[in-house]
């Protein structure tokens, strides 16, 4: 059990250290759009990653919970939910397609993943 938490745990601390890094880095590269591009970028990559290791990697408990924790990690939907509805007071249009987009792209990623 405690090397579960263990695993769980230091996989998702190294995805939200790569998801801090990539989100600082597309905000200082689309800091002038109003649209979340990081999280938008985030959230693709990690479904389309997902379904890949899903697809891909052996369903042991190890590799299941280690890739998991790092996508859970380097996703993040609260984000994502928070960003649409700050969207949403200001550009209401933007919001709708922000979260569309986000979940129709997320879940054609996540297919990509898995098929290829």
């Amino acid at each position: 059990m405690i090397t579960g938490v263990l695993i769980v745990g230091f996989g998702a601390s190294i995805g939200s250290l790569i998801r801090f890094g990539v989100t600082n880095l597309l905000k200082a590269m689309f800091s002038k759009l109003a649209f979340p591009v990081a999280t938008f970028f985030i959230n693709i990559t990690g479904s389309f990653l997902l379904g890949l290791i899903n697809a891909r990697l052996p369903h042991n408990t190890f590799t299941l919970a280690f890739f998991i924790a790092i996508l859970g990690g380097y996703t993040t939907f609260s984000t994502y939910m928070n960003e649409t509805v700050q969207l949403g007071t200001k550009k209401k249009l933007m919001a709708y397609s922000y979260y569309v987009l986000s979940a129709v792209v997320g879940i054609i990623a996540a297919w990509i993943g898995f098929i290829i």
